[in-house]
């Protein structure tokens, strides 16, 4: 009787386990049609599902918060969802608009997304049963947009003033006086990402020469952080806003690195399926990732605490994850 009941109690932990494991959307061409297609996983790698059959290539699918619908859009540029993803019948894909780079709100019920709709690309939001979107920056030429935790606050890059700076958008401010520049300096401020507490921005900012430089806005100040690095890009906050995790671009191949707030306590991983490009942190010691090796992309999963990467995929070219946590 003793032994049955720890055999129950295993099958159980086994059972917990499954459950409790974070998904994971991803495109892959390892299909019948040869086209990137939305795919789902666990966060071990078991359990590849794929969601949709289209005859183009699919980019950059997103959850959304409660975990029943996925967002992405074509190579073509259109933007489509699918709901019901968790079950054994997914809907099939849902046209939305014209655009690129989509993402739900923190409620589910927007769509925010870059589209030149209106004669200059730009970033916009779009509800289920409307026919055309809103704008959401009027500053032009605006993209590469993140949405803060709690759905308050977005921040973006744009064109002000002849440059590329950082943007943040207060969305609990309805008056025209909404907008703030963040960065300030001559260069091209790229590729912002703003704190869960929404007190830090941190982003990269490329010379004449290509070379970017990871700057955090921090207690109303921006700062350098990445010195004696060349070229540096795609800073993240990890979720309990204690690292950023980055790239170093060289000419040949890519670093990751993570570093602490002041730029110190610097660490490289040797990151397995060679050059990492797309990544977020799953929480605060592991990050999901896809790297290429000059022939495929892979996605896998690094622990930046214990140095080890192990990759997801092994089968055609997968990129650009996103985690469900």
């Amino acid at each position: 009787m003793k032994k049955i009941i720890i055999v129950i109690l295993m099958l159980l932990a086994g059972y917990n386990l499954v459950l409790s494991q974070s998904r994971i959307t991803f495109v892959s061409d390892h299909n019948s049609s040869g086209y990137y297609q939305v795919y789902t996983m666990n966060e071990d790698g078991s359990n590849k599902k794929q969601l949709t059959d289209m005859s183009t290539d699919c980019f950059f699918p997103r959850w959304s918060p409660d975990g029943s619908k996925i967002v992405f859009n074509t190579e073509d540029g259109r933007i489509f969802y699918i709901d019901n993803v968790n079950t054994d019948t997914p809907a099939e894909p849902y046209f939305v608009f014209g655009g690129e780079h989509p993402s739900f709100s923190t409620d589910g019920e927007t769509i925010i997304f870059n589209s030149d709709f209106e004669g200059v690309l730009t970033i916009y939001a779009m509800f289920y049963n409307e026919s055309e979107p809103i704008i959401v920056s009027n500053l032009g030429y605006s993209n590469q947009q993140v949405l803060s935790k709690d759905g308050s606050k977005i921040v973006f890059s744009s064109f002000v003033q002849g440059g590329k700076d950082v943007m943040l958008i207060d969305l609990d401010d309805t008056t025209e006086n909404n907008v703030y520049q963040i960065s300030n300096n001559d260069n091209a401020n790229l590729l912002p990402d703003i704190s869960s507490d929404n007190q830090m921005i941190v982003w990269s900012s490329f010379n004449n020469n290509l070379q970017g430089t990871i700057h955090i806005y921090k207690d109303g100040k921006e700062k350098a952080i990445s010195k004696g690095i060349p070229s540096a890009n795609r800073p993240k906050f990890s979720p309990n806003d204690k690292k950023i995790a980055f790239v170093e671009i060289g000419e040949s191949k890519t670093k990751f690195y993570t570093m602490d707030l002041e730029g110190g306590n610097r660490k490289s991983y040797d990151v397995k399926g060679g050059n990492v490009a797309n990544f977020m942190w799953i929480d605060n010691d592991r990050i999901v990732y896809d790297a290429e090796d000059g022939k495929n992309y892979d996605v896998g999963i690094l622990n930046v605490s214990t140095g080890k990467s192990e990759l997801l995929t092994d089968k055609g070219s997968s990129m650009h994850p996103d985690i469900l946590n």
